[in-house]
């Protein structure tokens, strides 16, 4: 993993840096990197793998110190008696995927270890999983097709603005999510205890946001919060064929009322996403126009999201970060110069930047705010290192002593289950196609090597 110092000598920060070693976690855990100030200030890069309870309490057991203090920050942020009426109100929402509701009772159990008096709740974490529903401003493009060159297929970067409301928010967390049961692995850019998405990105290459648009929020019982919906279109297309992807997310996504309104970013690489738009008083489906790009907008070979309405035949009306011009200039863009086109957004929370090659094979690039300092480090960091691939015994290393895993997961997954019960067989795929076959042995040899 390489990184990048942005802060500036100024900063003056003592960083505790992981020099590349993993960090010994918890079960169903482990922290790839770290950076963290005396004040726990910093960024933290992890994997989890395992059913979503194990990830959930693997989460709360890594996090206990971190997620307690952040409910009694919002406690305080919103005081004892709205506190109280937030949480009655969150506590009629719908939650998707069915197994982010097991992810959470984990997380209450892997707290409840060192915690068991503090008293905290499926509900409480609810409320801190849905800080987004309130208010974010953001920008977002993507391109593809003459705007980049070979091998990569897609560049997407997207930044969030957004004010720090508790301090907890300081610590900025990249976790790498291998669940079970084959959904799609993801990756998502949030803060500690976090289950839900504002920022994410899916192993086919797909980046999942939100943007703040025309955002009423109505708390009647039995609506969806847009973070929530932002994690359930993460996991939810499955098909290999990534062409239909946005359509399925979109017909799935209309089967539920929203509890705030929002654009949704769907970018899928190669032109096949799109913007979908939310908001909870239509008099049809919530979720009410699938925006795809337009010929006529840079050739249909881009995308832009603000916060304001366009039909992607023209620039919406607040951006403000010189897109057009960027691309004007056709020539292929390299994901530096993608990724400075925002950096430089004064309150930008966090940025996320993927160049995407293939399904599993893309790098992923992410940075935070930290207030009154600057920003964190760039973590920069290739797909298949976010999820251990090739470290099939599970101790942290890809080393000799995976040999034998490795050969087991790719001749009979099963039977490495059974040898491996705390492992998941998917990191045999080290080219990051999907699929576990005898192509993955250079990149597994190559790994180990390194």
């Amino acid at each position: 993993m390489r990184r990048r110092v942005l802060l500036g000598a100024a900063a003056g920060i003592l960083w505790m840096v992981g020099g590349g070693a993993a960090y010994a976690a918890v079960p169903h855990a482990w922290i790839l990197d770290q950076q963290l100030d005396a004040n726990g200030r910093g960024y933290t890069v992890m994997c989890l793998w395992g059913t979503d309870y194990e990830m959930g309490y693997a989460q709360g057991q890594l996090f206990d110190d971190e997620i307690v203090t952040a409910i009694a920050e919002g406690k305080a942020y919103l005081g004892t008696f709205y506190y109280a009426i937030a949480r009655g109100l969150i506590a009629g929402t719908v939650w998707m995927p069915v197994g982010v509701e097991d992810e959470l009772d984990g997380m209450v159990d892997g707290i409840a270890v060192t915690y068991p008096d503090e008293g905290i709740d499926k509900i409480d974490l609810k409320l801190m999983n849905t800080a987004g529903d309130w208010a974010y401003a953001c920008r977002s493009h993507s391109c593809w097709g003459r705007y980049v060159a070979d091998p990569i297929k897609t560049i997407s970067t997207r930044r969030l603005d957004f004010t720090t409301v508790i301090p907890s928010m300081n610590h900025h967390v990249l976790c790498a999510r291998s669940p079970d049961g084959g959904a799609p692995r993801w990756v998502n850019m949030a803060w500690p205890g976090i289950v839900t998405a504002a920022t994410g990105v899916n192993e086919f290459g797909t980046i999942v946001s939100l943007h703040d648009y025309n955002s009423d929020v109505d708390f009647t019982s039995g609506r969806m919060p847009r973070m929530v919906a932002c994690r359930h279109a993460l996991t939810y297309a499955t098909d290999p064929d990534v062409a239909t992807h946005v359509d399925d997310v979109y017909s799935e996504l209309q089967n539920y009322e929203l509890m705030t309104g929002s654009f949704f970013n769907y970018y899928a690489p190669e032109g096949y996403g799109g913007v979908i738009a939310g908001h909870p008083d239509q008099a049809g489906p919530d979720f009410y126009d699938l925006r795809k790009p337009q010929s006529v907008w840079h050739h249909g070979e881009a995308i832009i999201t603000t916060n304001t309405w366009t039909d992607g035949t023209y620039t919406p009306a607040d951006e403000n970060f010189g897109a057009d011009a960027y691309y004007n200039d056709e020539t292929p863009k390299t994901q530096e110069s993608h990724w400075n086109l925002l950096a430089q957004g004064a309150n930008s929370m966090h940025q996320l930047s993927v160049a995407y090659r293939a399904r599993g094979n893309m790098s992923v690039w992410a940075d935070g705010r930290i207030d009154g300092v600057g920003r964190t480090p760039r973590i920069e960091v290739e797909w298949p290192v976010l999820f251990m691939n090739g470290d099939m015994n599970c101790d942290g290393v890809s080393d000799v002593f995976d040999i034998d895993g490795f050969i087991m997961a790719i001749l009979s997954p099963a039977q490495y289950e059974i040898a491996f019960p705390d492992c998941d067989p998917r990191r045999a795929d080290c080219d990051g196609d999907g699929v576990l076959d005898v192509f993955d042995i250079d990149a597994f040899v190559g790994l180990i090597v390194d």
